[in-house]
């Protein structure tokens, strides 16, 4: 009797102290900001320090640069980077900590956020002209580089605008940012020198 006691004791200790929150989990990211994401089926959710779900499995949720250089999804500064693909491109903006979408994917790059603010690089086609002999109109692809806020609103154009071509965004073959962050408030841009420009925000 003494044995089936101490036996149904320790399943009970067993069951309410080590209790499973979540199953089947692939991938397990380190915490950032109070969150982690777990993968499933090439689906990311997030839990906090809890191990309660916060944001559910979704397949638009994109990885950035972690702790010693590994890829996982994380939140900077309360904003997750996300994704979604029209007529093979990849457009980038933002979650905040509860799913909520706060900057639309309208971006073909995006950075993280820095001290509040990120640069993002816009896509814009341009009709320039109309083909005589084809009749259909002649057009230009542009990318240039903005810096954001937070809530997506535009602070600054950062006048590096560059030519692209439609097959460059297809195969994610996208130029490298142009502008980097130097200081708070304070970003460099490349001109088209090749020349560096400092510019305060």
């Amino acid at each position: 009797m003494r044995k089936l006691f101490v036996f149904v004791l320790s399943f009970i200790f067993c069951a309410t102290g080590f209790s499973q929150i979540i199953e089947g989990v692939d991938e397990i990211a380190p915490f950032h900001e109070g969150l982690a994401a777990i993968k499933k089926d090439n689906q990311w959710a997030f839990i906090n320090e809890k191990g309660e779900k916060i944001i559910d499995y979704r397949d638009d949720i994109v990885s950035s640069i972690g702790d010693n250089n590994e890829e996982y999804p994380l939140f900077k500064e309360e904003r997750c980077m996300i994704k979604k693909i029209v007529d093979g491109v990849e457009f980038y903006g933002f979650i905040d900590k509860t799913g909520k979408e706060v900057i639309a994917p309208e971006f073909v790059k995006t950075s993280n956020f820095i001290d509040g603010y990120a640069i993002i690089v816009n896509y814009e086609k341009y009709v320039v002209g109309k083909n005589p002999f084809l009749g259909v109109n002649v057009v230009s692809h542009i990318l240039e580089e903005y810096i954001i806020d937070t809530s997506g609103k535009i602070v600054k154009y950062l006048y590096n605008p560059r030519k692209c071509n439609l097959s460059q965004l297809k195969d994610k073959n996208l130029p490298c940012f142009e502008s980097k962050f130097i200081a708070p408030r304070m970003v460099a841009t490349k001109n088209t020198d090749g020349k560096w420009d400092i510019h305060e925000f």
